[in-house]
């Protein structure tokens, strides 16, 4: 990080490759389509290269740019409530709200797809917590730095997101052992989206 604030371009070259796939990943179940996905994490990368003054030696760069990425994502949100003219609550607004769909990769089977259409309804922000919880494998502490929020009050929307999704999957699912199935393949899912994208 010191190299590519010292104007070293190799550095920064690194520092995309290292990260891209996890910021695409962040965007991909949220916005739909695969270039727009991609466009936002250029947006992501552009911010970073314009707070590279403001990155503290003492934090995670990883953490840093899912920061950065998530106001990334509700600058686009906005631009999406704008262009619908609609009038939101943005603490219950979900993706579903949003008509963005998820990329087909994500989800093969049954089970995968219901999990992906639980997740699309929570609201914006347990949703994200979740994500960075399960497929990118963040620490409530490090997730309190993404969100701007005491570790603390992390801890609790984790936990309240688990009961929100656990209560969208119990409204989707087809039996109770659907539901269990899709519940115990949650953390197998978030592994095999890794391994899609990369690390």
């Amino acid at each position: 990080m010191a190299a590519w604030r010292e104007g070293d371009r190799r550095a920064g070259s690194r520092l995309i490759d290292r990260h891209f796939s996890a910021l695409y990943r962040f965007f991909a179940n949220k916005v739909g389509r695969s270039e727009e996905a991609e466009e936002l994490v250029q947006r992501t990368f552009i911010g970073a290269t314009e707070g590279l003054v403001r990155f503290r030696e003492d934090a995670s760069v990883r953490t840093w740019l899912f920061a950065i990425a998530r106001n990334v994502l509700r600058q686009w949100i906005d631009e999406q409530v704008r262009r619908r003219g609609r009038e939101v609550d943005p603490g219950s607004l979900s993706f579903a709200d949003l008509g963005a769909g998820a990329s087909s990769i994500m989800a093969k089977r049954r089970e995968q797809r219901l999990l992906l259409e639980a997740l699309r309804r929570l609201p914006i922000e347990s949703q994200l917590v979740l994500e960075l919880a399960y497929w990118e494998q963040l620490k409530a502490r490090e997730i309190a730095v993404v969100i701007d929020s005491s570790e603390a009050n992390t801890r609790n929307k984790l936990r309240t997101a688990k009961q929100e999704l656990r209560a969208n999957l119990d409204a989707l699912a087809r039996s109770r052992e659907e539901l269990e199935s899709t519940l115990s393949g949650l953390e197998g899912w978030a592994r095999g989206l890794r391994e899609v994208w990369g690390r």
